[in-house]
């Protein structure tokens, strides 16, 4: 028998099933992501930046620094 595990932990174990971005990518395209992101809206981010949200779903650091930079930069534009 096996335990009931939610399906975001399932997710997260089984990967990405698209392009998969490396914490050093991450780091390195984190600033355009955002730009995109708060400017144009999240499918256009997602669209040019395959995988960084896969990547931000997945990895617990990478995705608060995803959510500083994104309040930094909105913050900005306000």
């Amino acid at each position: 028998m096996t335990p009931d595990l939610p399906n975001d932990a399932v997710d997260r174990l089984l990967g990405p099933e698209g392009p998969e971005v490396s914490c050093e990518q991450c780091f390195e395209l984190l600033d355009p992501f955002v730009e995109i992101e708060v400017e144009q809206g999240e499918n256009e981010a997602d669209a040019a930046i395959p995988g960084m949200r896969a990547h931000l779903h997945g990895c617990p650091a990478c995705a608060e620094d995803h959510a500083s930079l994104r309040d930094l930069v909105a913050a900005d534009l306000e």
